[in-house]
């Protein structure tokens, strides 16, 4: 690994002043700086950047899709449970206490 670093090191530094003057610059941007939206060069740098990202997810197993469903679907009931058991004793504490004072 510092072998690496130490070789492209030793390539920056070896860039001269010429080479960058005479460098290109990169695709997409003009020498003003702005990017070049305009023409079908653009479209179809664009489809292949969503291409190459698109090829690299990965997507799971339908055995993962259906555990993680399972999983949504058990904690949303149990949640549901939670959120109508308090509710319920809420709603009867509150009845008591109004009964209580009126």
């Amino acid at each position: 690994m510092d072998d690496d670093k130490n070789r492209n090191e030793s390539m920056t530094e070896s860039t001269t002043e010429t080479e960058v003057a005479t460098s290109t610059p990169k695709a997409g941007k003009s020498s003003s700086g702005k990017k070049n939206t305009e023409g079908p060069n653009w479209f179809v740098r664009t489809y292949r950047t969503y291409k190459a990202e698109y090829k690299k997810i990965v997507w799971p197993t339908r055995a993962t899709m259906i555990k993680h469903t399972i999983t949504v679907i058990a904690v949303s009931l149990l949640f549901g449970a939670y959120i109508a058991l308090t509710d319920g004793i809420l709603n009867t504490l509150f009845s008591q206490f109004v009964r209580l004072i009126g």
